[in-house]
């Protein structure tokens, strides 16, 4: 069984307990209210799945989704949502990352999703590189229910501190974010500074800005 095989069954129980009904400006899923019920509140970190923002249950999660734009000083391109996390024990490896976003479509639209790129960097505690890839969205974001939880492999990285995972939406892929109870684990991550700035998003028709968190997590032993 493959990295990839055992990260999707643990997500799909975590799934299963959360009935993750994301409900977010009119994206929302259908749940089943009795077993809902039944789910856990919160969830916390272990030692193979790392969570770095409140770990409310999905189903209840206020959330909503961002990408970096324009009006808030960013052009998207080269600017991304980062997280950071701290190993649970020396020489812990980091196997895969686990991102809950969407490129906007769903199966109520009758064109086809457009394709794009997204882009993912593994930093270590002084920002430097320690992993990238890119892929097309279609196969993780683009979703019927208009959410997609892409599980992405990569090659074991044995961690020697705080890391920080990267994702780069590049105006394709809008972040899956929680906007009460930040941890302060959520940044901005420019990559032509080097720069990491603090994850807040503006709030609407305000000067006023909201701390969040993006719902990025980490898997490995």
């Amino acid at each position: 069984m493959t990295w990839g095989d055992r990260l999707k069954k643990m997500i799909i129980l975590i799934a299963a307990l959360c009935l993750a009904a994301l409900c977010l400006n009119g994206w929302a899923a259908q749940t089943n209210a009795s077993a809902s019920a039944k789910a856990p509140a919160k969830l916390t970190s272990t030692d193979k799945f790392l969570i770095r923002d409140s770990g409310t249950n999905l189903s209840i999660m206020n959330t909503t989704l961002y990408s970096p734009t324009i009006p808030f000083g960013f052009s998207g391109l080269g600017v991304a949502q980062a997280v950071k996390f701290t190993p649970p024990k020396p020489g812990w490896k980091l196997r895969g990352a686990v991102v809950y976003g969407s490129d906007g479509w769903n199966s109520s639209q009758k064109e086809d999703p457009v394709q794009g790129i997204f882009g993912l960097e593994i930093r270590d505690a002084d920002l430097n590189l320690l992993y990238k890839c890119a892929d097309t969205q279609l196969s993780y974001f683009t979703s019927q229910n208009g959410i997609g939880t892409a599980i992405i492999e990569i090659p074991a990285i044995v961690t020697n501190g705080d890391f920080y995972i990267c994702f780069y939406g590049n105006n394709i892929v809008s972040t899956l974010t929680e906007v009460q109870n930040a941890t302060g684990n959520s940044y901005y991550f420019a990559r032509n500074t080097g720069q990491l700035i603090p994850g807040l998003i503006p709030i609407p028709n305000s000067n006023a800005t909201l701390p969040v968190n993006w719902i990025i997590r980490a898997e490995g032993e």
